[in-house]
């Protein structure tokens, strides 16, 4: 199974999400941007410049530029692009869509870091061209800078202790059902 993440906006959380997916699927992760990834997956992830097509491998791009980027996107299960409730993420995420769905449709986006149903709706609204897309909703947690600040996954973190699991535990369900749709985009063959 091969799984991309890519927006062309920064820190829209694709490095947490990209790195969680990976350790939650036991998949190797590699980036064209620079990050943490290597410290806190060891063994399991490259920063590359030039990126290579790998079975089992999620994938956190930074951009279109690095060499094979677009190849690879074509070759993967699905396209994860997440996007944040302000207006210049919001323009990047559609510019990154548009330009993916010609590419690859099995497009899933996440609406990430709301902090209110304000912010969620301003997200709803815009992104509402796109209902025929999975829709995932991920409030502001603090699990995201977790997971890069420890090497934990997402679900790591949730299972770490009952504290953990009562604070998280709006978060870790619809993490669950991003990963069950996502490995509902699994090729055959």
């Amino acid at each position: 199974m091969r799984i991309a993440l890519i927006n062309k906006k920064g820190g829209v959380g694709k490095t947490p999400f990209a790195f969680s997916i990976a350790k939650d699927f036991d998949m190797f992760l590699q980036s064209n941007d620079s990050s943490c990834i290597e410290q806190i997956y060891k063994n399991k992830a490259l920063i590359s410049d030039e990126v290579k097509l790998l079975d089992n491998c999620v994938y956190d791009f930074g951009g279109y530029t690095a060499s094979g980027v677009i190849e690879i996107i074509k070759q993967c299960d699905c396209i994860i692009i997440p996007c944040l409730p302000t207006y210049n993420s919001f323009l990047r995420t559609l510019e990154t869509i548009n330009e993916i769905k010609q590419i690859n449709k099995n497009i899933i986006l996440l609406a990430t870091a709301f902090k209110d149903d304000k912010e969620k709706e301003f997200l709803i609204e815009g992104l509402a061209e796109y209902k025929n897309m999975p829709i995932f909703y991920f409030k502001n947690s603090k699990i995201v800078n977790n997971a890069v600040n420890t090497g934990m996954s997402f679900f790591e973190l949730f299972t770490e202790n009952s504290l953990s699991q009562r604070s998280y535990v709006n978060f870790i369900e619809e993490y669950r059902q991003l990963l069950d749709k996502i490995k509902s985009y699994k090729k055959i063959g």
